[in-house]
């Protein structure tokens, strides 16, 4: 059987997960805003990322993440993953846009 990097699997999908936050529409002071909120722990912006593991949306549940029902301890080490993917690729992403602002 395959081992899985449950870590870094849930970072690879929080990276994924975080580049939805953005588009070619956000505006410049949006960007500032993620930053600067993110920075003083406001939950507003903080709320921007979803639970990784809440079944809220189609192919979500954890039979379809993973194919079996993995440990709790495998499951905390995927969601760290995913928080830490997620605000990687939300912050880079704001950075990259306000850096010449």
């Amino acid at each position: 059987m395959e081992t899985i990097n449950y870590y870094e699997q849930g970072r690879k999908q929080g990276r994924a997960s975080g580049s939805w936050v953005t588009d070619g529409n956000t505006k410049p002071e949006t960007y500032r805003w993620i930053l600067e909120g993110f920075d003083e722990g406001n939950p507003e912006v903080l709320d921007l990322q979803p639970n990784p593991l809440s079944g809220e949306w189609a192919g979500e549940s954890i039979l379809e993440i993973f194919g079996h029902y993995p440990e709790d301890d495998e499951l905390d080490n995927y969601e760290e993953g995913f928080t830490i993917g997620f605000w990687e690729e939300v912050l880079e992403t704001c950075r990259t846009h306000t850096e010449n602002l």
